[in-house]
């Protein structure tokens, strides 16, 4: 894959990446000047030139084990990246629903028995208990 440098243009507006022998060439010539952005290597134009830019696109590709991020135009692809997808989220969520299923059998059991102690009426309670 070749490497690009990030182009902008006097406004400070990005601008399609060019070919690092390029960048050289315009500096050396002084249609450019060199500077780092946020560690990356970049150059600004000194010259006017058209706001024009390629359309680009990116695609996403999330798969069960692996993910892919793909960043293109229709000339280069600028970004072609392939990352392990994360695989502890199936055993999570298998725990978290046995947790919630057992909360939920113990609530119900304590619910059903409290009914079952309401639904004797008060007055068949004394008269039991007068018997």
């Amino acid at each position: 894959m070749q490497m690009t440098v990030p182009v902008m243009n006097k406004k400070n507006e990005p601008l399609m990446p060019t070919i690092p022998s390029r960048a050289r060439k315009w500096i050396k010539s002084g249609k450019a000047t060199p500077f780092w952005k946020k560690g990356i290597f970049c150059v600004r134009l000194n010259i006017v030139t058209l706001e024009h830019k390629q359309d680009i696109v990116i695609g996403i590709d999330p798969g069960s084990k692996k993910e892919g991020f793909t960043v293109k135009s229709t000339a280069h692809t600028m970004i072609n990246v392939q990352a392990d997808a994360v695989t502890h989220v199936k055993k999570a969520v298998e725990t978290r629903s046995t947790m919630r299923r057992s909360r939920r059998n113990r609530k119900l059991l304590a619910v059903n028995q409290g009914k079952i102690r309401r639904k004797v009426d008060y007055h068949q309670a004394q008269k039991h208990d007068g018997d």
